[in-house]
């Protein structure tokens, strides 16, 4: 159960990390104490092959995610022995859970729902009194996650499990992908880091060895997947959140990274008051219910097709480059209805 518990926190963590290392030596830990639920750090320490330091990490690791571990002094054998009582949750806290859970459960083709499923069903068995129960079971039919809808990736179920299979064994790759950017279809090496959902796609973050560079593939572009079989280092830096940094959703491309000024005029206006688009947007108030937006991204086709969406209400001012290639766009657009 404390594993079921783990790998669903780690499913829903903000950048549906799989399977990291440090991640697989925290379960260990976990398996371990579930064997031996009197072990010292130095037990741990010589059946796990890391430092009782590192030991000591894990234990603290596993405290802050909730988990019930305690310790006590070994009289005897003068050491300091740790164990993890039952787990149980509360009513608020399974709703959290199942809440989550049914974000996912109602998308087609993901490998991962049957184990979702399972899992759902023993958080709802180590609720912990009957009074939290009854609680429970009176607010699940009242408290519904509407997520957003994803494609069916039932095609590609294959081969998401073999890149599952690759992540977690930092196993280089080849693919026959169909860039958006170039508009054609290579072969190429990657290194494949984490997978990520945005607004309804499922992406994997990787090494792409032609250029020398991280960057994002769309798991629906993939045409083949072939396990190279060489090991990589994973670069330890990475971090998913900086790596997407200022992108609109996913596009980095080659772009600079610019500031954004706009003029939005209502009833937009009240939209943005209501709505943050993305995390570097500012907001200044002006007469007439205007406003101007600030944002810091990159110039990207993803960025430049959401300003277009909102037509009249909202007009680019800096940088010029950006207004100017808005402008073009609408020009194009208005002689497509003459």
């Amino acid at each position: 159960m404390h594993i079921i518990v783990l790998l669903c926190y780690i499913f829903f963590n903000k950048s549906l990390v799989i399977l990291l290392n440090k991640t697989e030596r925290i379960i260990k830990v976990i398996l371990a104490l579930s064997q031996n639920p009197a072990a010292s750090a130095t037990e741990l320490a010589g059946q796990l092959q890391v430092s009782e330091r590192s030991i000591y990490r894990y234990l603290k690791d596993i405290k802050h995610l909730g988990f019930p571990l305690h310790n006590f002094k070994d009289p005897e054998a003068g050491l300091r022995r740790h164990y993890l009582t039952p787990l149980t949750f509360t009513a608020s806290e399974a709703l959290a859970i199942i809440a989550a859970g049914q974000s996912l459960l109602s998308q087609e083709g993901l490998p991962i729902c049957e184990d979702l499923e399972t899992a759902l069903l023993k958080v709802k068995a180590a609720i912990c009194s009957n009074e939290e129960k009854r609680a429970f079971y009176r607010l699940e039919p009242r408290f519904t996650y509407l997520g957003e809808k994803i494609r069916d990736y039932t095609p590609w179920q294959v081969l998401i499990q073999q890149l599952i299979e690759c992540i977690y064994h930092c196993r280089s790759i080849t693919v026959v992908y169909d860039s958006f950017s170039s508009d054609e279809i290579t072969e190429r090496k990657i290194d494949p880091y984490d997978l990520y959902w945005n607004k309804g796609n499922l992406y994997l973050a990787a090494y792409c060895h032609k250029h020398n560079d991280i960057r994002s593939f769309r798991i629906d572009r993939f045409k083949s997947l072939k396990n190279v079989g060489e090991r990589f280092n994973r670069d330890p830096k990475f971090d998913l959140s900086e790596f997407l940094g200022p992108s609109w959703q996913v596009y980095r491309g080659n772009e600079e990274v610019c500031k954004v000024k706009i003029l939005v005029y209502p009833p937009a206006a009240r939209l943005f008051r209501e709505t943050r688009y993305h995390e570097t947007q500012e907001l200044e108030e002006l007469e007439g219910g205007r406003l101007y937006c600030t944002l810091t991204v990159y110039d990207s086709p993803e960025f430049r097709s959401w300003l277009l969406g909102w037509g009249s209400q909202v007009e680019v001012l800096e940088p010029a480059k950006l207004r100017d290639g808005i402008k073009e766009e609408l020009v194009k657009s208005v002689q497509l209805y003459k």
